[in-house]
């Protein structure tokens, strides 16, 4: 009677062990047919706080899966296998990040109780220090007083004819310059907010045609916002040299807001941007009079920034929570650039194509910093490396502009003390606004050559 009882007792443990298994390959199933992001991340926190660590691990890995290049992801990930007592799986994790330069507070977070302690966990913290601690040569390029970082300079370009930097108001519209000579003053004043242009959201200057281009909308940050113009944009057409308006470029009315952004004048005086809030791409070609459509690309709903190789066969675009694509401009095909899944190189907010290579401002990881993108070819990435990262000035990084072997770019961007409406939150100041240069081969030939020693000891050990 015994035995039969111990059989069925078995019995039941296996079906009910099999039914558990059953169910959660339902919910792994499920899970990997979404798409949402944010439902995602809904998922993984409701799981995590009702302690059902497999599920968390689930949709952790889902996420990685949509999003491969995004660091916080790995970290969460790595937690949950900690909570598991996977401390092999979790210090993998872990390593990635390390290796990759990332530098995240371990020892106080919550969720690694299970690993804290252990030589490996503590060589991995004590390398992510390191990891965040100041490197790069950057220096003060010049300040503008706490009176103006109200007026929210989101973008520069420079004028390399009279020698003097050129900041584009979001909350105003007007362009201001800086020379070391005159300082700081108003270059364009205030246009009518009825007709435009309006905020400044992006400009560049082309110096061979003397004009400046400039991209506004009327974002609830811009002073002359109202119900009748807002989530309107345009591009516009000045006088480099003046500042004399030529030509405002307005789309034709739409439903829905628009934002042109992430401006970018290639060697040909082509000029690119994009509509952040739909994704779609347009072109004003030299000399011409109309924009034109160029490709929509609705996967990429975050696109910070564009750039293009010297013959401009290819456009370069950092989409903020993606990472880095490429746009063959002869066929409008687009690929990503790293096609492995493997390496942090989403959080780029700002990139530029410098002598057959990717310079970037890579403000959405930590640390922030710049990094070095190697091309082969204009189309394989062969190494990649830190040129700055944790200067003592660093809060929250700008964009910024190439200028020579220099990248200029503002240390301090004031927009993480603003609400959605553009208001400044309770208990925060306006503060001088840092505009820092980095040269953009810092320790290049140190980096290239280890990178060789590497492939040299690979290829001793058959190592691929």
């Amino acid at each position: 009677m015994k035995k039969i009882t111990l059989i069925t007792s078995l019995f039941c443990s296996f079906v009910a062990f099999s039914q558990a298994l059953d169910t959660e390959k339902a919910f792994a199933d499920e899970t990997n047919k979404l798409n949402d992001i944010s439902r995602l991340l809904q998922m993984a926190e409701e799981n995590l706080n009702k302690s059902l660590y497999t599920r968390h691990e689930t949709v952790m890995k889902r996420l990685i899966k949509l999003r491969p290049f995004n660091p916080d992801f790995r970290l969460e990930l790595a937690k949950s296998y900690a909570l598991q007592n996977d401390k092999s799986a979790a210090y993998n994790e872990l390593i990635e990040l390390q290796k990759a330069g990332l530098s995240y507070v371990i020892g106080d977070r919550k969720g690694f109780d299970n690993i804290k302690g252990t030589k490996v966990f503590d060589y991995i913290e004590d390398e992510m220090i390191k990891n965040g601690q100041a490197f790069g040569e950057g220096e003060k390029a010049f300040t503008i007083s706490h009176h103006y970082s109200g007026m929210l300079f989101e973008n520069m370009a420079y004028d390399s004819k009279q020698k003097r930097f050129l900041l584009g108001s979001v909350r105003a519209g007007s362009i201001y310059q800086y020379t070391e000579k005159d300082g700081f003053e108003e270059f364009i004043k205030p246009s009518n907010p009825a007709t435009g242009p309006w905020g400044t959201i992006d400009l560049v200057a082309d110096n061979k045609a003397d004009v400046l281009w400039v991209s506004s909308a009327t974002l609830p940050h811009y002073t002359g916002t109202t119900q009748t113009n807002f989530g309107r944009a345009m591009i516009s057409k000045f006088k480099l040299s003046t500042g004399e308006l030529i030509k405002n470029y307005v789309t034709a009315n739409s439903n829905k807001p628009m934002l042109f952004s992430a401006m970018h004048l290639t060697s040909g005086q082509n000029l690119y941007f994009v509509d952040a809030f739909g994704s779609d791409f347009y072109r004003i070609k030299k000399d011409s009079e109309t924009v034109e459509p160029l490709i929509s690309l609705p996967g990429l709903a975050s696109v910070k920034a564009i750039t293009s190789n010297e013959t401009e066969s290819i456009l370069y675009v950092s989409d903020y929570e993606q990472g880095l694509f490429v746009i063959n401009l002869k066929e409008l095909k687009v690929k990503p650039l790293i096609q492995t899944g493997k390496g942090f190189i989403a959080g780029i907010s700002d990139v530029f194509y410098d002598q057959g290579d990717l310079v970037a401002i890579q403000s959405g990881v930590s640390p922030v910093r710049l990094m070095r993108y190697v091309l082969e070819k204009d189309l394989f990435l062969r190494n990649m490396f830190p040129i700055e990262a944790s200067h003592p000035t660093f809060k929250s990084l700008g964009n910024g502009l190439l200028v020579g072997d220099y990248i200029y770019y503002a240390a301090n961007s004031q927009w993480e003390k603003l609400d959605p409406m553009g208001r400044l939150l309770p208990e925060q100041t306006w503060e001088p606004l840092e505009i820092i240069k980095s040269p953009t081969k810092y320790m290049m030939e140190e980096h290239e050559q280890q990178q060789q020693r590497m492939e040299e000891i690979k290829r001793k050990r058959g190592i691929k």
